[in-house]
């Protein structure tokens, strides 16, 4: 091969393995206008505050607005419809969660998990079951409870998020291991659960121990287990509050996580950048302060997403074969 040749092959060879002038335009472009972000809850609940943080430092690192939009009806039906109709341009951006493993297989769902791209897992959550500490029943410890469950099945009802919900899980899972017989109560989001304990309207709940702890402190509420493998040590009012281990509950707890999805479709550069930028987002000094604040909450940002893909496709079929199991939807 002459030398010229050679010198043709390899500018070929460099040529196909580096992005073309174009590609890297279209990645510095990007965003070209102001963005979404559509939270998947209620205004009143603790992951609201997450969504603000989040669209906040987005907003700075990408130099665009960033919106807050609310949307949680039909167990999270509302913002998937929502989603799907936008451009798979990047602008609109949804969070997500474990419980999503969930809510695809509910029956009055019409998108998929395929209508989407799962672009990040960012945090990982632990709840805490508590009462208020004057109830009418005499519950004050987790062995109160059981005792009186036990004594009296499907008398006592206990709240948590919606129907398919991790939380929902969460709240099974536990039930089943302590052998208690309650009736679940779905809610829009743990601020609502918690503010119905505290109003006397619920009996037990289990929500984000950041929601409960004001109530704690004011001496309403009583934590009564923590649904995790340790203690929160690092939360003065949830520090002395034993694990389910401790209490003697050997399942393992189904942790819940907060993430991002965007409409598949989406370029490859365009996902490339969102996820360059979450990775600025968890190190900004407004993440890293609300990680402080809320001490339930584990930083475990992950963007490989062969990784995240495999992830839903191992988890999706498990949690439909429990959530027939427990005859939360048809087996058919």
């Amino acid at each position: 091969m002459s030398l010229v040749k050679r010198i043709l092959a390899v500018i070929a060879l460099i040529a196909l393995f580096m992005p073309t002038a174009a590609q890297a335009q279209k990645a510095k472009d990007f965003p070209s206008g102001p963005m979404e972000w559509i939270c998947t809850t209620r205004p009143a609940s603790s992951v609201a505050i997450w969504c603000h943080i989040m669209a906040k430092e987005l907003s700075r690192v990408l130099g665009q607005p960033m919106k807050v939009i609310f949307k949680s009806g039909g167990s999270q039906h509302e913002p998937v419809l929502y989603v799907t109709g936008k451009p798979a341009d990047g602008l609109t951006v949804m969070h997500t969660s474990a419980s999503f493993y969930g809510y695809f297989h509910l029956p009055h769902y019409k998108r998929t998990f395929d209508d989407f791209q799962h672009l990040a897992q960012v945090e990982k959550h632990v709840y805490g079951v508590a009462v208020r500490c004057d109830n009418k029943y005499g519950i004050k410890t987790y062995e109160d409870l059981v005792k009186y469950v036990h004594a009296n099945p499907n008398k006592l009802a206990m709240g948590s998020n919606k129907v398919g919900s991790n939380h929902h899980r969460h709240q099974l899972y536990f039930m089943n291991a302590a052998k208690m017989k309650m009736r679940f109560v779905p809610y829009q989001g743990d601020g609502n659960t918690v503010k119905d304990v505290v109003g006397g309207f619920l009996p037990v709940a289990m929500a984000s121990p950041k929601t409960w702890r004001p109530h704690i402190t004011a001496g309403t509420i009583c934590p009564l287990v923590m649904l995790s493998e340790k203690r929160l040590s690092n939360d003065p009012q949830w520090a002395n509050v034993r694990s389910v281990r401790e209490v003697g509950l050997g399942y393992d707890p189904k942790h819940h996580w907060q993430g991002i999805f965007v409409k598949k479709g989406t370029p490859e550069h365009i996902l490339d950048k969102l996820a360059d930028a979450l990775v600025q987002v968890i190190q900004s000094k407004g993440y890293l302060k609300y990680i402080k604040d809320g001490t339930h909450i584990e930083p475990a940002l992950r963007i490989d997403r062969d990784w995240l893909l495999a992830d839903m496709r191992k988890n999706m079929p498990l949690v439909k074969q429990f959530l027939i199991d427990n005859k939360v939807i048809p087996a058919n």
